[in-house]
């Protein structure tokens, strides 16, 4: 497609190299497996790189070794058995005429982080040089940034390299992946690689491999009004290009969809080049572009996190999901239907629908004027306290309360939840706020919302025969403060199914 005039060029060219350096035979591995990289502990690790074909290949750390052979193509691949944590080791990979030897390799734990620009915000963003300088976790934590790129096939390989956690690397890094991973350091006392691998202003399905949307019948539509935008592009440029031939000097240039929005591009540029590498989890921040579309994005992201964890080997790989936090102004009545609202339901419905996926809420964390708010650190942490629960075992609290059921008995909505975390309260001390009631009009009104043991009731004098109950459903629910006792936000839900304003269909 013409479309990818600009960005695609540079994803071929890169394509053309990496091809042109197979051809050549080189033994060769690919940038994720590099000085200063962690290998996860504890499990068998992926290993793999390019060679002559048929040339036979010894992979050697730690007092153990592997002998591969390169396929008919010049790839090779295996895997090392698993290793405690430990290092520093040097990776020797040795073929019939040349070696490679990697240093200062750490075994340890090692995380994926993914998104947009939430998770691709910098740390500099967060804390200034002086901050970085002085708070910086350097000995625990290794990075590896994947530069931006887009592609219209898998490519083989990433722009990056591995780094200790200095200040003039970790900077530019994301904020989020580095507050997660040094709380991880903190608990686990081992060191922890984090790939960080984001950008900004990208919707879920350029993360997601195009055949994967085809298949799905609620996503099939996605690729196709890529596509018809794509022609329509093509177009307009071709009728432009049409008058500037016959001399009108007043005709614009069409605008070109951005490359980032193709289903698939960031896939295949920064996510396949880095499958088998052996992860312990991955973390995602993403959906502000999705929110248009906020009802399709639950089979979306479903389809995507399976996809990635089919193409990584077919394991249920744990998924951190960030829900978005709050945007935009406050309602200022009961509020009813908003899109920021049924994209948070889309990201707590995958993560009780899908095994392995875990849910960070944010509504305590965001800035109405600013898609970007600050407060990384706590996002990162509350990530961290998610892993080091479901993915360490360990026994603490690492999510607030979450919608389980309810049932209405007369004038009552009793609303029971998971992750009560012995109490629930309101966060600031006060009254529960967040709470809205309707009854078949469908008309919401504030309601009173009390606790009474590990439950909610929820009521309204005006509302004598409740039919649903919706919390924190706002673009911007500030007022929101639900909490368990270890301190941690319920997160927004709703006990009906009515229509919302991101119907599939739109």
């Amino acid at each position: 497609m013409q479309v990818f005039a600009g960005w695609m060029r540079v994803a071929v060219l890169a394509c053309g190299v990496l091809c042109a350096s197979a051809a050549w035979a080189e033994l060769r591995l690919p940038a994720v497996f590099g000085d200063h990289m962690v290998l996860q502990r504890d499990r068998p690790v992926a290993v793999w790189g390019w060679a002559d074909p048929g040339e036979e290949v010894a992979v050697t750390i730690a007092g153990q070794s592997v002998a591969l052979r390169a396929d008919a193509s010049g790839r090779w691949s295996g895997r090392l058995t698993a290793m405690p944590a430990g290092g520093p080791y040097t990776l020797s990979v040795r073929g019939a005429d040349a070696s490679i030897e990697v240093s200062d390799v750490m075994v340890g734990e090692v995380w994926l982080c993914s998104g947009q620009s939430n998770m691709d915000m910098r740390l500099l963003k967060v804390w200034d040089d002086e901050q970085i300088e002085q708070r910086l976790e350097r000995d625990g934590v290794r990075l590896f940034r994947v530069e931006r790129a887009i592609a219209d096939e898998p490519q083989e390989d990433v722009d990056a390299r591995w780094a200790r956690c200095e200040p003039r690397e970790a900077r530019m890094f994301s904020a989020v992946a580095y507050f997660m991973g040094a709380a991880l350091h903190e608990e686990l006392g081992v060191t922890v690689g984090l790939i960080h691998t984001a950008y900004g202003g990208t919707p879920a399905e350029a993360w997601t491999d195009t055949a994967r949307l085809d298949e799905h019948p609620a996503l099939a539509d996605i690729n196709k009004r890529w596509a018809d935008r794509v022609a329509t592009y093509e177009a307009q440029l071709a009728a432009y290009e049409a008058t500037v031939v016959s001399g009108d000097t007043a005709a614009k240039k069409p605008a070109e969809p951005p490359a980032r929005y193709a289903p698939g591009g960031l896939f295949n540029a920064m996510v396949a080049p880095l499958i088998p590498y052996t992860v312990r989890g991955m973390a995602w921040y993403q959906g502000e572009s999705n929110v248009w579309r906020a009802m399709q994005y639950r089979p979306l992201l479903g389809t995507m996190i399976e996809d990635w964890r089919e193409q990584w080997g077919g394991e249920a790989i744990p998924f951190g999901v960030v829900q978005l936090p709050n945007y935009e102004n406050p309602p200022r009545v009961p509020p009813g239907r908003f899109s920021w609202a049924e994209l948070r339901e889309s990201q707590l419905a995958v993560s009780k629908e899908v095994e392995g996926v875990g849910l960070v809420v944010t509504i305590d964390h965001g800035d109405p004027t600013d898609i970007h708010p600050l407060e990384k650190e706590v996002i990162g942490e509350r990530l961290a306290l998610w892993a080091l629960a479901e993915v360490y075992g360990e026994p603490i609290a690492h999510s607030g309360p979450v919608f389980r059921d309810y049932e209405i008995d007369g004038d009552r909505v009793i609303i029971s939840f998971d992750n009560e975390a012995g109490g629930l309260a309101a966060r600031d001390g006060d009254a529960i706020k967040g709470f809205v009631i309707a009854d078949s009009s469908r008309r919401f009104r504030w309601a009173k919302a009390v606790v009474e043991g590990d439950r909610i009731v929820v009521t309204e004098a005006k509302v004598p025969h409740p039919q649903a109950v919706r919390y924190g459903w706002a673009d911007n629910p500030y007022w929101a403060n639900l909490v368990n006792d270890a301190g941690l936000p319920a997160s927004p839900f709703r006990t009906d199914d009515w229509e919302g304003i991101t119907q599939p269909s739109r």
